[in-house]
């Protein structure tokens, strides 16, 4: 069926403050449980809140980063709902006048540079965290993590795959971690992201839409995309089963099992008037004023995608590879601490984000964690790219080598006697050799057919063990071919 898939994405960031939103309960995550409680987190009766100064500058400089319009006056509401770990029955959010509106977040899509706008951005508290015992058959509540400041944001309904809906977390992770405000631990639930999945489809001459499905607190980056693309197979299924009268069926909240690659039926999804919102009686509105604006916007660094098109002009990157050196603020500050030791930048960026990139991974590091300075990559890197070292050999004997913090490239490549052998003399014994044991081989190139090239350069290339320039060994059997 011809469909366009339509996703909105909410994201809870917890932000990097030392206490809690509205309370002094300090904000640290692994402590015991209910160990970092007080009368106003628990919501005991008397108790009063007041707003955290440092969470509401953190959440208007990403508002300033991603270019929303700034509220003049914003406000606090009740959102009234009941859950265990809710103690006061009702959470302290925004409704009706958020902090800030408008803005967008730029990706790299299949089709290139994308503009996902946004709806909103609001601060609220979150909750405390329910801890299930299946074995012993009871459930057990940690109330440390309730009122830490959350910020949310809601984007317009601009991603169209799971692909897409991928890459928005990735930039939006990126812009909060370069701006300090939040570590973005999906891990450690400092990132929490609930995508809104329906489909447009086209059938029998019409369009018909697909409820839209909320999946709920999805655990990881990669968890994102599968829970998108799962919903969409399901929508497609769901219509050629039941036709358009699946259509009309309600909006539901749902769970991704990651095991099962599938998304479950939590409940069905809740309206505004459900939750009864009204302001909150003990704070008043507060006023954002030129001295908070002023202290938002000192805050914001060079941003991800700022960075990604001053890489792409300034070292002639493309896109992709822009975006993923940029993803990490570390990575891109290593990045140009590596072109600045004398490293061309393609050849690094390409270092960094393949070899460097997987041993992190292995390692569960960061790339500009792994201990490898920039200038010893950038030597390594210029060693491979003048041919006087075989990537091969970089590979095998240097990167792990680095990797130890053991002695510099040029050095190493003395040492073990990796250096390449350009004695013109040694290449066309090798060359006349694997001319002589290869006669068809050599009778193709000769006809024209270079791919034939290839069982030559390999035989020189193992004469030669590893350790020859291809380039070179090229043109010495060029040579020889052509009675030179």
């Amino acid at each position: 069926m011809n469909h366009r898939v339509v996703v909105g994405m909410e994201v809870h960031l917890q932000l990097r403050t030392k206490s809690k939103m509205f309370c002094r309960c300090p904000v640290r995550f692994g402590a015991p449980p209910n160990t970092l409680v007080c009368p106003v987190c628990l919501g005991m009766p008397g108790s009063l809140p007041v707003p955290n100064r440092d969470a509401m500058i953190l959440a208007l400089s990403a508002a300033t980063a991603m270019g929303c319009t700034l509220a003049d006056e914003t406000k606090f509401d009740r959102k009234n709902y009941f859950y265990p770990d809710l103690p006061k029955g009702y959470q302290i959010s925004q409704y009706d006048r958020p902090l800030a509106t408008g803005g967008a977040v730029e990706i790299v899509a299949e089709s290139g540079v994308k503009r996902v706008r946004l709806r909103r951005l609001h601060i609220e508290e979150d909750v405390g965290k329910s801890l299930h015992d299946d074995e012993a058959g009871v459930s057990r509540v940690d109330f440390n993590r309730a009122g830490t400041p959350l910020v949310e944001i809601v984007s317009e309904p601009d991603i169209a795959s799971p692909e897409e809906a991928r890459a928005y977390l990735q930039a939006l992770r990126a812009l909060v971690q370069y701006l300090g405000i939040s570590d973005g631990n999906m891990q450690e639930g400092n990132l929490r992201c609930e995508p809104n999945v329906n489909l447009h489809i086209d059938a029998d001459g019409r369009r018909y839409e697909t409820p839209i499905v909320e999946v709920k607190n999805v655990n990881s980056v990669r968890n994102v995309e599968r829970a998108v693309r799962s919903e969409v197979a399901r929508h497609l299924a769901e219509f050629q089963a039941k036709g358009p009268a699946f259509c009309e069926e309600p909006r539901s909240t749902r769970g991704f099992d990651d095991a099962r690659d599938a998304t479950f039926v939590m409940r069905g999804k809740e309206a505004a008037h459900d939750y009864r919102y009204f302001p909150e009686p003990d704070i008043p509105p507060i006023r954002i004023g030129s001295a908070w604006r002023a202290e938002a916007l000192a805050r914001v660094p060079e941003l991800p995608d700022s960075r990604r098109r001053r890489f792409v002009a300034q070292y002639g990157l493309n896109d992709y590879d822009a975006e993923g050196i940029c993803r990490e603020r570390e990575t891109a500050e290593y990045f140009e601490s590596v072109v600045k030791a004398g490293a061309a930048p393609k050849p690094a960026a390409n270092w960094i984000l393949t070899e460097l990139a997987r041993e992190a991974n292995e390692r569960k590091a960061t790339i500009a964690g792994l201990g490898v300075s920039a200038p010893r990559l950038a030597a390594l890197v210029g060693l491979v790219e003048s041919g006087r070292v075989a990537r091969a050999a970089a590979l095998k004997e240097l990167l792990p080598r680095l990797l130890r913090g053991d002695a510099d490239p040029a050095a190493l490549v003395a040492e073990l006697g990796l250096a390449m052998i350009e004695d013109d003399a040694l290449l066309r014994e090798a060359a006349r050799e694997a001319v002589a044991r290869n006669p068809k081989a050599a009778e193709d190139v000769r006809s024209g057919k270079e791919k034939a090239y290839g069982p030559l350069m390999g035989a020189v290339m193992r004469k030669m063990q590893g350790k020859a320039n291809p380039d070179s060994v090229r043109r010495v059997l060029k040579a020889i071919l052509e009675d030179r």
